[in-house]
C-alpha cells in the first residue's frame, strides 16, 4: 500500500494483490502522467521510486523526487565517529531522566507518609515540599518525549542536542518534538496478506501518520538545507541524482546463476580439503587406544577442545542396539514360581494334564465371538458349556473336578494323571505332584507353541499364554559400544535446519580452520586468545628474528589458561597478528582477503598446499561473499512486466562476445553453437540516498560501492551487468584527480596563481611516466609501490594522521618494525605536511610550514575551523554536528580529521552538482537525447542514444570546462590551467565499467567484453564538427541560441578574494623550514601591523578639513594597496 498527500487532496494506494483481486503480487504503483512536472518527497525516498509505475521507462519522468533524510543529514547529520558519541549521551540523558524521577517519587512516597501521621511535622513537611518542587523544577523533558527540542540558540547546547541520526522517528522528535510509534512496522513482517488486509484500515492510518510527519518534517528541514546550501546548483544536482537508473539485460539472470555456481565448486573444493583434515585428526583420536593422546604434542591440534562428547542420533550416529532382554512365555513363569495363585490352578494346570470332557449328553452349542480367545478353534471345534444352568468358572475343586472325575466325566491320559486332577481338586496334592506338572510344563515349553496346523492334536497346550514376558531387568549397554566425539568436532557437527545430520559445518571463515591448516606467521605457528585473538607464538631464543616492536601479550582471562602457563618461565612470547586498526583490534580470522598477500609472499604459511589454496578460494569468493545478499535483492523490473512498456524497441538477438581459446586440441571439432537466446531488457533503479554522509555524499549499497572487475573475483563484473540497450550507448567520464586537484587549488589560492605550491606544481604537471607526480614521490619516500602510496596521500589530504600511516606501512609489510615504520611515517609527513607551529604565538594562528603540502593544509584547517565553514565553490556550510560553535575545545573530541575531510569532500561533491547541472543544461538546450545513468563519486554516466553520444561527450567536456572555471574564479583565479580544463577522455561504450579497453574476465565471466570507445577532447572535435552540439553540425554562432532567463534576485558579487593570503610573510613563512626564521618574519608582521595601527589613529585624529588629499595621489595609493 502507498499513502500521499498534495495541496488538494489525500491519496491511498493498494495492491489487488492484498486485496485478493490478483493472485500476482507484480504491481506497481501509478502516479500519473510522466509529462506533468511533479515533485515526490519522501524519507529515503529511493525506496518508494523503486516502487513506482511510470519510473521504468527510458525516456524519464518530469517527476523529481526530495529526499527529506538526505536534507537532514546535509544540515544535522552526524558523522559514523560521532554515532557512538551520540547514542551513548541519548542513553546518558535518559537514565539521568529516570533517576530524577524515581528520586520525585521517593519524596512523593515520603510526603504521604508524613500527611498520614497524626501529628504533622510541620517543617519536615516544608523541607519535603520544597525538595519535591526543586527536582520537579529541574526536571527535564524526556530525550523521548515530544516537548524534548533543543534550540541551537540554547546556551547549554552541545552537538549532541542538535542532531540526530537519520530514521524518520528520530528526525521527527529532532524537528518537530513528535513522537512516532512505529511498532506497527513489525507487522508487515510477520502478519499473512489475510490479516493486513482484515485491518486495512489500521495500517492505512499508518502510512498516513508517516506521511504527515514527513510532511512535518520537510517544511522545516528544506529551508534548513537552503539555508546551509543556498546556491540552486546543489538543490538542482540532487533532484537529477535522485533519478538515476539501471538498463540490464537477459545476461543478469546468467550472472546470478555463474556467480554461485562457481562460489559453490571453488567454496565445495576447500571444504572438502578441510574436512578430510578434521577427519584425519579425528581418527587420530578414535585410533587412540592406549591413551597415548598424540595431539597433545601438537602446535595446532593441541589448542583444540578434546574432551570426549557422547555422540547421538541427533548428529547421525545412531545409539548401539540394546541387549534384548531375556523373556519367557506367561504361562510357564506362572506355573514356576514358588507359590503359584489360584489362577494357576484353574486355568493352566488343567491345560497341562489335558483334562477332557468325556462325550456324552448333547449340550447346546455354544457361539464363540471373532475376539474370544477361542476363535482360532471355532472352525476344527465344537464348543459347550460344562453346566446348562451356568458359567463354569474353577474346575480343580471338590464341587466341579472332583466329582467330574470320580463320575467319568472329564479323563485323562492315564488313570496317574486322573489321581493326581484329583488330589488337586481336593487340595491334597503333595510336593510330588507339583515337581510333576513342573514336568509336564517343561516338556511342553521345550516343544514350543502348537503351529494352527497342530492345534487339533494338541489343543490344549495351544490355549496356553505363550506371550513372551520380560524376565527381571533389561541388561545395560555395553560401554564398548557408546560412540564418542572429541568436542571440537562435536561442535562442528551441530545439528541445523535443512542439513543432513552429522554434516560438519566447516569452511575457511571456521576459527578451527587455521588450526587444521597449520598455519604459521614467519615460520611460528598461529595460536587463538579468547582475549586477543589470533596470534604467532615466538620461543624466547628467536625473539631476534621477528621484527616487531609490540609488547608481548598477557592472558587474564581463564579461558587463556594453557596459554598463560607457556609463558611462566618466559619460554615463549605471543605478539599480535597485524591489524589495519592497529595493535588494540583482533583479528577474527588470518583465512580473511586482507591477508592474503602474506600468503603469497611466504610471510603467512602452511606445510602443504591446503592454506594458500583456502585463502585464495576466499579471496576469489570474498566479493561474491559480502554483495551476494544485496545483489540478489536488486529489484529488476523487465519490459511488458507488470505492464510496464519501457519505450524500447523489440530487441534483436544480444551481441556475439569472442569466446576464449578452446582448450580442445585443434583437430578435435568442438560443439555446434546454439541458436542465440533472445534478448529481453530490464531496469534496476538504484536506492541512492543522494546526500548520505555530513559531506554531501551519495550512499548507496550495492552500486556504489562495487568493485572493478577482477581476474581473481567472483562476480566482481557486477557493474558491467548494466549496459546499453540496443540504439543506445553509455557516455561518461571519471573526473581527473578530482579532490587532489580541488585541495591542491585550494592551496593556490593563497597567492592567486595556479602551481604556485609545490603540491599545486605536482597536480598540474608532475607525471607518472617521470615520476614527478605527488603519487610517485611518495612512494619514493616510502619505498612502497603507487598504487599503494595513493592510499597514503588520499588518507592524509583526508585528514588522517600520523598513527595511521604507520598503520598502513605495517600492513603492506609485516616484517617493517614498527620503529622503522614511525621513522617513514615522520619523514613523510615532515616531507608533506611539514612541522606545526603547535601555537598561535606566530601570526596569530596555528600553521604548518616546511612541507610542499603546507600551504593545502593551512588552508583547509582554516575552513574548518572558521566560525561558519562554507565550500569555497558553492557556499554550502558545513552540518552542525562539524560546527565550531556546538563541538568541544578539547583536542581529540573536536573531530578535526572529520572536519578536514568534510572540506576535501563536500567540495567533490559541489564538483559534481555543478558538472550535472550544466550537462542537464546542455541537454535540454541543444536537445540531446540522453538522460543521467548514475555518478559514482567522481565518475558520471549518461544513457545516449547512438546518433547523440559524440555531442554528448562534448556536453561533457564543456560542463566540465565551466566546472573547473567555476572552481577556480571562487578561488580568486582569473584564468585556468588547459590541462585541468577538460576530461581526459570520455568513454563512450555499452557496458558500465571503469575503463573502455577491461575485459573484464573473472571467474564467473570467462569471456572478454569488446572494447569502447575512450576519446580525448582533439577526437571529440573531430566527431562533432570541430565542436559543435547542433545535431546538424552547425557552429554555435550560427546554430540556435538558448534564451537566458534573468533571475528574480540582484546578482551579488562574491568575494573571490577571500581566500588570498594578505600578509606576504606568512605567505614565505608556511614554505620555510627555520623556526627562528619564522619567527623574524612574525616580527616583521606584527611590527607592520603596529605601524598601520597607529597610521590609522593618525589618521582618525586629523579633523576633516585637514586630511583632503591630492586626488591623483588617493588614486596612486589606492591602486597600489
Amino acid at each position: 500500500m502507498a499513502c500521499a498527500v498534495s495541496e488538494t487532496a489525500w491519496y491511498v494506494w493498494i495492491s489487488p494483490w492484498l486485496l485478493g483481486l490478483d493472485s500476482s503480487y507484480a504491481h506497481l504503483i501509478p502516479i500519473g502522467d510522466p509529462s506533468i512536472h511533479r515533485v515526490i518527497v519522501g524519507h529515503n525516498v529511493s525506496y518508494d521510486r523503486a516502487r513506482i509505475f511510470e519510473e521504468y521507462s527510458m525516456q524519464g519522468t518530469k517527476t523529481r523526487f526530495l529526499d527529506t533524510m538526505s536534507l537532514h543529514v546535509a544540515c544535522k547529520g552526524i558523522t559514523s565517529v560521532q554515532r557512538p558519541t551520540w547514542l551513548s549521551y541519548r542513553k546518558q540523558k535518559r537514565e539521568a531522566y529516570e533517576r530524577q524521577r524515581q528520586e520525585i517519587e521517593i519524596v512523593k512516597n515520603l510526603l504521604a507518609e508524613e500527611e498520614a501521621k497524626p501529628e504533622l511535622d510541620k517543617q519536615r513537611h516544608e523541607d519535603l515540599l520544597a525538595v519535591k518542587a526543586d527536582l520537579e523544577g529541574s526536571l527535564p523533558a524526556p530525550p523521548d518525549g515530544p516537548d524534548y527540542i533543543m534550540s541551537e540558540d540554547s546556551e547549554d547546547k552541545r552537538w549532541e542536542e542538535i542532531t540526530s541520526i537519520n530514521s524518520l522517528a528520530e528526525v521527527a522528535r529532532l524537528y518537530c518534538g513528535t513522537v512516532l510509534d512505529k511498532s506497527t512496522r513489525n507487522d508487515f513482517m510477520t502478519s499473512t496478506r489475510e490479516e493486513i488486509a482484515d485491518n486495512i484500515d489500521q495500517y492505512i492510518e499508518y502510512c498516513c501518520t508517516d506521511v504527515k510527519t514527513t510532511l512535518s518534517v520537510y517544511q522545516i528541514v528544506l529551508p534548513a538545507f537552503l539555508k546551509s546550501c543556498p546556491n540552486p546548483v546543489s538543490l538542482a544536482g540532487v533532484l537529477t541524482m535522485g533519478s538515476a537508473f539501471l538498463p540490464v539485460d537477459q545476461e543478469w539472470e546468467n550472472y546470478l546463476s555463474s556467480a554461485e555456481q562457481k562460489y559453490r565448486e571453488l567454496e565445495g573444493g576447500v571444504r572438502g580439503t578441510l574436512l578430510a583434515l578434521a577427519k584425519e585428526a579425528l581418527a587420530m583420536y578414535e585410533n587412540d587406544k592406549e591413551g597415548k593422546k598424540p595431539w597433545e604434542t601438537d602446535e595446532w591440534l593441541s589448542q583444540l577442545d578434546w574432551t570426549p562428547m557422547k555422540v547421538r542420533k541427533s548428529r547421525g550416529i545412531d545409539p548401539p542396539e540394546q541387549p534384548p532382554p531375556k523373556t519367557h512365555p506367561k504361562w510357564h513363569i506362572d506355573i514356576t514360581k514358588e507359590r503359584p495363585g489360584p489362577a494357576v490352578q484353574d486355568r493352566i494346570i488343567p491345560l497341562l494334564l489335558d483334562m477332557r470332557w468325556k462325550p456324552g449328553i448333547f449340550q447346546p452349542r455354544l457361539e464363540i465371538g471373532d475376539h474370544d480367545v477361542l476363535a482360532p478353534l471355532r472352525d476344527s471345534f465344537r464348543f459347550s458349556p460344562l453346566q446348562s444352568d451356568s458359567p463354569t468358572r474353577n474346575i480343580l475343586t471338590r464341587k466341579h473336578g472332583g466329582v467330574w472325575i470320580e463320575e467319568g466325566r472329564i479323563v485323562c491320559e492315564n488313570n496317574d494323571l486322573a489321581n493326581m486332577a484329583l488330589r488337586f481338586c481336593t487340595n491334597t496334592a503333595p510336593d510330588s505332584d507339583w515337581d510333576a506338572i513342573r514336568a509336564i510344563a517343561a516338556d511342553i515349553l521345550k516343544n514350543g507353541p502348537p503351529s494352527d496346523k497342530q492345534m487339533v492334536k494338541k489343543s490344549s497346550a495351544y490355549q496356553l499364554n505363550w506371550k513372551e514376558v520380560q524376565v527381571g531387568k533389561r541388561p545395560p549397554r555395553d560401554p564398548a559400544d557408546e560412540v564418542y566425539w572429541p568436542k571440537w568436532y562435536w561442535d562442528l557437527t551441530a545439528p541445523k535446519p535443512n542439513t543432513e545430520r552429522g554434516t560438519a559445518n566447516l569452511t575457511v571463515r571456521s576459527q578451527i580452520a587455521p588450526l587444521l591448516l597449520r598455519l604459521k606467521w614467519m615460520d611460528f605457528p598461529l595460536f587463538h586468545s579468547r582475549t586477543h585473538g589470533w596470534m604467532y607464538r615466538v620461543p624466547k631464543q628467536d625473539l631476534e628474528r621477528i621484527s616487531t616492536t609490540s609488547k608481548s601479550l598477557e592472558f587474564p582471562d581463564e579461558a587463556d589458561e594453557k596459554l598463560k602457563n607457556m609463558t611462566t618461565d618466559e619460554l615463549f612470547y605471543f605478539f599480535k597478528l597485524p591489524h589495519k586498526d592497529g595493535d588494540k583490534a583482533n583479528v577474527g580470522s588470518p583465512m580473511g582477503k586482507s591477508f592474503l598477500k602474506y600468503s603469497q609472499d611466504g610471510t603467512l604459511s602452511s606445510p602443504g598446499d591446503a592454506a594458500k589454496s583456502a585463502l585464495d578460494m576466499n579471496a576469489q569468493c570474498s566479493y561474491w561473499i559480502s554483495a551476494r545478499d544485496r545483489v540478489l535483492n536488486q529489484v529488476v523490473i523487465w519490459d511488458q512486466q507488470a505492464n510496464v512498456d519501457m519505450g524500447l524497441t523489440s530487441p534483436s538477438p544480444p551481441p556475439e562476445l569472442t569466446p576464449p581459446p578452446p582448450l580442445l586440441p585443434a583437430e578435435v571439432p568442438g560443439p555446434e553453437a546454439s541458436s542465440a537466446p533472445l534478448r529481453k531488457y530490464g531496469m534496476i533503479l538504484p536506492q541512492v540516498i543522494t546526500m548520505g554522509t555530513v559531506t554531501r555524499r551519495a550512499i548507496e549499497k550495492t552500486w556504489l560501492t562495487a568493485s572493478n572487475a577482477k581476474a581473481n573475483r567472483i562476480g566482481s563484473e557486477l557493474k558491467t551487468l548494466v549496459r546499453a540497450p540496443e540504439g543506445y550507448a553509455l557516455v561518461g567520464a571519471d573526473v581527473d584527480s578530482e579532490e587532489l586537484w580541488i585541495a591542491s587549488v585550494v592551496g593556490d589560492a593563497q597567492f592567486g596563481i595556479h602551481g604556485a605550491t609545490a603540491i599545486g606544481w605536482m597536480t598540474l604537471e608532475g607525471t607518472k611516466a617521470a615520476g614527478t607526480d605527488l603519487h610517485s614521490k611518495t612512494a619514493s619516500i616510502l619505498g612502497i609501490s603507487r598504487n599503494q602510496a595513493k592510499i597514503f596521500n588520499y588518507s592524509r589530504i583526508y585528514g588522517a594522521g600520523i598513527n595511521h600511516a604507520v598503520l598502513l606501512l605495517l600492513q603492506h609489510s609485516a616484517a617493517m618494525k614498527q620503529d622503522t615504520a614511525m621513522a617513514l611515517a615522520k619523514n613523510l609527513y615532515a616531507s608533506t605536511k611539514g612541522k606545526s607551529t603547535y601555537s598561535t604565538t606566530m601570526f596569530r594562528r596555528k600553521f604548518w610550514y616546511g612541507g610542499t603540502e603546507s600551504y593545502l593544509f593551512n588552508k583547509l584547517e582554516q575552513i574548518a575551523t572558521s566560525d561558519d565553514p562554507r565550500t569555497p565553490a558553492l557556499g554550502c556550510g558545513v552540518t552542525s554536528a562539524l560546527s565550531k560553535k556546538y563541538l568541544p575545545k578539547h583536542s581529540g573530541e573536536d573531530y578535526m580529521t572529520s572536519r578536514i575531510n568534510w572540506v576535501v569532500q563536500s567540495s567533490g561533491v559541489d564538483y559534481l552538482h555543478m558538472l550535472i547541472v550544466a550537462v542537464d543544461y546542455l541537454i535540454k538546450t541543444y536537445n540531446i537525447d540522453a538522460r543521467y545513468l548514475i555518478s559514482i563519486h567522481d565518475e558520471v554516466r549518461y544513457l545516449a542514444k547512438e546518433k547523440d553520444k559524440y555531442r554528448l561527450a562534448l556536453a561533457l567536456q564543456i560542463a566540465n570546462l565551466w566546472t573547473r572555471c567555476m572552481f577556480a574564479y571562487k578561488l580568486g583565479f582569473d584564468n585556468l590551467p588547459q590541462g585541468v580544463a577538460f576530461f581526459s577522455a570520455v568513454d563512450v561504450d555499452k557496458y558500465l565499467r571503469k575503463e573502455v579497453d577491461m575485459t573484464c574476465v573473472t571467474p564467473s565471466q570467462p569471456i572478454p567484453l569488446p572494447p569502447g570507445e575512450s576519446l580525448d577532447i582533439d577526437q571529440i572535435l573531430d566527431k562533432t564538427s570541430g565542436g559543435s552540439l547542433c545535431a546538424d553540425g552547425a557552429s554555435l554562432s550560427t546554430g540556435s541560441k538558448p534564451e537566458l532567463t534573468a533571475p528574480q534576485e540582484l546578482y551579488t558579487a562574491p568575494n573571490v578574494l577571500a581566500h588570498r593570503e594578505a600578509c606576504g610573510e606568512f605567505l614565505e613563512a608556511q614554505s620555510l623550514n627555520d623556526a627562528y626564521e619564522i619567527r623574524m618574519l612574525a616580527q616583521v608582521a606584527r611590527s607592520r601591523e603596529r605601524e598601520k595601527a597607529a597610521e590609522f589613529v593618525a589618521r582618525a585624529s586629523i579633523p576633516p578639513s585637514q586630511s583632503v588629499q591630492n586626488p591623483g595621489e588617493h588614486r596612486t595609493k589606492a591602486w597600489v594597496a
